[in-house]
């Protein structure tokens, strides 16, 4: 009497029949379609990285060069510009702007 709910199986009414076969079929189709698809999706994450790394340098040193370039345009442009400046520009005469400036001391107590 006491051992009576051991004589059957609790799981046996909820995935028995159609539903349990569907739910079998549908757990091994997964399992089987991950284990199939995931050395593809390794193998196309792997050639997507190599692919993006090398057209990074590429983009990267070609950018890289554009910048050099500007800069380089850009430094010979101003030194004749601070050439004609120095020629015509007056003395100050007025005190340069003082700010306040704060340094950290890591030894100084807050």
């Amino acid at each position: 009497m006491i051992y009576s709910q051991f004589q059957h199986n609790p799981m046996q009414n909820r995935f028995s029949g159609t539903r349990g076969w569907l739910a079998f079929v549908i757990g091994l189709a997964f399992m089987t379609l991950a284990l199939v698809a995931l050395p593809f999706l390794l193998l196309f994450g792997a050639i997507t990285f190599v692919a993006l790394s090398l057209f990074g340098r590429v983009f990267l040193k070609r950018q890289l060069a554009r910048f050099q370039k500007q800069q380089a345009t850009q430094e010979f442009h101003c030194q004749g510009e601070e050439f004609q400046e120095a020629i015509y520009k007056e003395v100050p005469t007025s005190a340069p702007r003082q700010g306040r400036t704060f340094e950290h001391n890591p030894n100084e107590p807050v």
